[in-house]
């Protein structure tokens, strides 16, 4: 099933702690150094808006929680 990750990009503190624990998923933003979906996640271009699949489901949990400002969410769909 896949997964439903968004990102509250306005309150990332740019810690890259995403992008360290799920790299498959997250970068940083070359324009304001923000976390993002990758773009081969993304939906309707949205960077704060991805459908990853369910193989990812741990990675993006792992970096869910272990984000500071818990901006990064989930859900199955």
């Amino acid at each position: 099933m896949p997964i439903k990750v968004w990102i509250d990009r306005d309150e990332c503190i740019s810690d890259m702690v995403c992008v360290s624990l799920c790299g498959e998923v997250f970068e940083m933003s070359e324009e304001d150094g923000k976390s993002q979906i990758i773009a081969q996640f993304r939906v309707n271009d949205d960077v704060s808006q991805g459908v990853v699949p369910d193989d990812l489901k741990d990675c993006v949990e792992s970096a869910a929680e272990s984000c500071p400002v818990s901006i990064i969410h989930f859900e199955e769909q």
